[in-house]
């Protein structure tokens, strides 16, 4: 533990959230209670009484409840590791209490919480930071409106920067069913995260964003696919039933592909005959309505 006996408390901070292992926890939410604890000098901040040589306690409560808002978890567990993982930028130490007291249980209680302890000096050394391509699509709703919260929300998330986002592009749905036009983009970002925890966030973000998945290829208030995770040289081949990468039919799709030009042209997809650049399979896609509506 650090050697500091200064701490910076922040209590009772009430975040609504959807964390849960039951479905209706995901879908209706509820309240969780945060408790964070920051063991750091404040010996600077006494001497020259000015704000920035300390944590800025307002900051601290937002970004903390962006993590709870923003993510959708199984296990308490796992979004009071998340906050500390956050908290460690501002402290050597810190302590996180989720407490849920709305916790489904069949009898009386109190609360029921998790602790994590965390410090810099017993943490595992950084994961190497991987770049990966995302495509966002909308067609329910203010769906410009929902891409740019979605943006926002993977931004926000403390192991993922969006390094790039394309224009937005009109384009006819895919697969058959009737429905109206989606509008997508393609977003690049760098990540700590392993490829299947990033795509448990961006669909934490769908479902905060009230997406339900009942038919395939249907209507959508947001979609994010995880495209490609890696470069060129070095990309990820990986397939379980929740995830395939690099994604299967991606080859298939100009709305796709053209937001994917837009931000790496020298880019190449893995087809069933091999890797190709992304401009040649882009251009044999000329059928496909898409256009480009705005820039970035």
């Amino acid at each position: 533990m650090s050697a500091h006996r200064d701490r910076i408390e922040l209590r009772g901070l009430r975040v609504r959230g959807n964390h849960g292992v039951f479905d209706f926890e995901k879908r209706e939410g509820q309240d969780f209670v945060i408790d964070v604890t920051l063991h750091t000098s404040v010996t600077r901040a006494a001497a020259t009484d000015d704000i920035a040589d300390t944590v800025h306690y307002g900051e601290l409560a937002e970004d903390v409840a962006h993590i709870v808002e923003d993510n959708t978890f199984d296990l308490i567990e796992t979004l009071a590791s998340r906050i500390a993982e956050h908290c460690l930028d501002l402290a050597e130490h810190v302590e996180v209490v989720v407490h849920k007291p709305g916790a489904p249980i069949q009898r009386s209680f109190n609360d029921v919480s998790v602790t994590v302890v965390r410090s810099r000096d017993s943490t595992v050394i950084a994961e190497t930071e991987t770049e990966a391509y995302l495509n966002l699509g909308a067609n329910l709703g203010d769906a410009a409106d929902t891409l740019d919260q979605a943006v926002a929300a993977l931004d926000r998330h403390p192991r993922i920067t969006v390094l790039r986002r394309s224009s937005l592009y009109r384009t006819a749905p895919w697969g058959g069913v009737e429905q109206g036009d989606f509008l997508n983009l393609g977003l690049i970002v760098s990540t700590s995260l392993p490829a299947p925890e990033l795509l448990a966030v961006a669909q934490g973000i769908e479902v905060s964003c009230g997406r339900t998945r009942e038919l395939r290829w249907g209507p959508r208030t947001l979609d994010i696919d995880l495209i490609r995770f890696g470069t060129n040289h070095e990309e990820l081949v990986f397939d379980t039933e929740a995830l395939t990468l690099p994604h299967p039919r991606a080859h298939e799709r100009a709305f796709v592909l053209a937001p994917w030009v837009e931000l790496d042209g020298g880019a190449e997809i893995l087809t069933p005959t091999g890797p190709r650049p992304i401009t040649a399979v882009l251009t044999e896609l000329g059928d496909q309505e898409i256009t480009r509506i705005q820039a970035p």
